[in-house]
């Protein structure tokens, strides 16, 4: 069981770790730009890696903690939604059993709890890093 969580968590790391360039806004019609696509696919990438070669490590390390704060914490929050129904399962299935009904409750009480501290930590580490990097 372990090793299969451990399995699935490789695997839903690798897929929220990758960086995809989307082209947000690009809105490119023949019929109203007359302009070569090359320029206007410039125009709509223009603040992207790809075009701009200009940009600063300071913004690409920004980018990459906040993708990774954004990342892990997707996961962690699945996780705690995972452990709650979990719990929420032990205790429908504990037939009243006070051992069984208090660990059914602890699962949960400590996956809200975790799931509050993840919030507050991914709100603070983005704070962080927005307030480092406007002060710079």
């Amino acid at each position: 069981m372990k090793k299969m969580l451990i399995l699935i968590g490789i695997f839903l790391f690798n897929i929220f770790s990758f960086n995809s360039v989307l082209a947000w806004g690009c809105d490119y019609d023949p019929a109203v730009n007359s302009g070569p696509l090359t320029e206007e696919l410039k125009e709509c990438l223009k603040d992207s890696k790809l075009v701009n070669s200009d940009w600063k490590i300071t913004g690409w390390f920004k980018t990459s903690i906040s993708r990774w704060v954004d990342n892990i914490s997707l996961f962690l929050w699945i996780g705690a939604v995972l452990w709650i129904v979990y719990g929420s399962f032990m205790l429908t299935i504990s037939a009243w059993e006070d051992e069984k009904v208090n660990k059914a409750k602890d699962i949960i009480k400590w996956s809200i709890i975790g799931f509050i501290w993840l919030i507050t930590a991914s709100l603070i580490i983005n704070v962080l890093v927005r307030v480092i990097y406007s002060i710079s």
